[in-house]
């Protein structure tokens, strides 16, 4: 039993001696505890962003980003994101031991891309002061062949009438480029060449006219040129013809409504030949009432609609219609909806 005792002992003193030591070896003569150091990467790149200058459009740039692990520890590049389909980017190496270079090759392509471009890289690694490193490519996409406007509205034009506008095309005066021909397959819409303004300028004049219906009209005008960029440039166009009276809105729609729920809807009605009248209105079904008035002495009317408190629960699918002197327009059908709930 003495043995034991006396043995433990002997155990415990050379603990405590031991860990005497290891915590001396920790300690220097200042008393102060030495620091571990850890392997830490770092990363650092050659430059953070790049002007490309100004480039045609469907033309590609690509540039090169250097980086480096300044760290002590293993950089690991997870992934690369880019801002948009139109960059790519491509990782040369995405595992840097400590003091090694990579680099980063970014490629842009414009496409039909026409202005001030800022596009963005982010770099995730395993750098812990900055996991998310971020990238920008600048510049400015122009144009071989450039169209004003870009979208020709032509308007609102009364049924019967014509308009004309006109649209200028301009080309880069170093390239020779030529606009062969202009032209749009619709039948209502005639161009013809006007007296151009200076060189590489052409100018052309749209008229749009003869139209059968009320509507809105749209379309394209071709634009062939010369150009190997931009053979073809299309200049989309719209109008809208109507006839002596306009009206908004084009459904009336009461919504959710309660039974007995006092709710009023309204319908701006424009003239656009003064002297059309409206001569009568209706409803269908008839459990609707209608009060009319002028809008602000201009000869428009508001006409406000409500629903009779006799309705019973369920759909409303009705019509309003504005019986008109006009030949163009002589009845005006406007569509009901609506649904009516206990």
């Amino acid at each position: 039993m003495k043995n034991i005792l006396l043995t433990t002992i002997q155990l415990l003193i050379i603990i405590i001696v031991s860990f005497t030591k290891l915590v001396a070896n920790d300690i220097n003569t200042e008393g102060i505890v030495k620091k571990y150091e850890v392997d830490i990467p770092k990363i650092l790149f050659d430059e953070q962003s790049y002007d490309f200058g100004r480039i045609y459009i469907g033309e590609s740039i690509s540039h090169i980003f250097k980086f480096k692990n300044t760290g002590s520890g293993t950089l690991v590049i997870e992934n690369v994101k880019t801002s948009c389909g139109c960059t790519v980017a491509l990782v040369q190496k995405n595992k840097l031991e400590k003091g090694e270079d990579s680099e980063i090759e970014v490629k842009f392509n414009a496409g039909k891309y026409v202005g001030k471009v800022t596009k963005s890289i982010t770099i995730n690694s395993n750098d812990s002061e900055k996991p998310k490193h971020k990238l920008t490519i600048t510049g400015e996409v122009i144009e071989e062949v450039s169209v004003n406007p870009k979208r020709l509205n032509l308007g609102i034009i009364r049924r019967g009438d014509a308009l004309s506008k006109n649209i200028e095309i301009r080309t880069v005066p170093e390239l020779n480029i030529e606009v062969k021909k202009v032209e749009t397959p619709n039948p209502y819409v005639s161009v013809s060449k006007a007296e151009n303004t200076g060189k590489h300028i052409y100018n052309y004049k749209v008229t749009i006219g003869n139209y059968e219906y009320i509507g809105k009209v749209n379309g394209i005008i071709f634009i062939y040129t010369t150009s190997g960029k931009q053979e073809r440039v299309d200049l989309p166009f719209s109008a809208e013809f109507v006839g002596d009276i306009t009206y908004y809105p084009e459904v009336l729609s009461f919504g959710n409504v309660r039974r007995n729920q006092d709710i009023k809807r309204t319908i701006i009605v424009n003239f656009i030949n003064k002297d059309i009248k409206i001569e009568k209105i209706e409803f269908e079904p008839a459990n609707f009432n209608y009060l009319i008035s002028e809008l602000s002495g201009a000869g428009n009317k508001v006409i406000d609609v409500k629903l009779n408190n006799d309705n019973s629960i369920g759909k409303i699918n009705g019509n309003l219609k504005i019986y008109t002197n006009s030949v163009i327009q002589p009845i005006i059908n406007i569509p009901i909806s609506g649904e009516i709930k206990g």
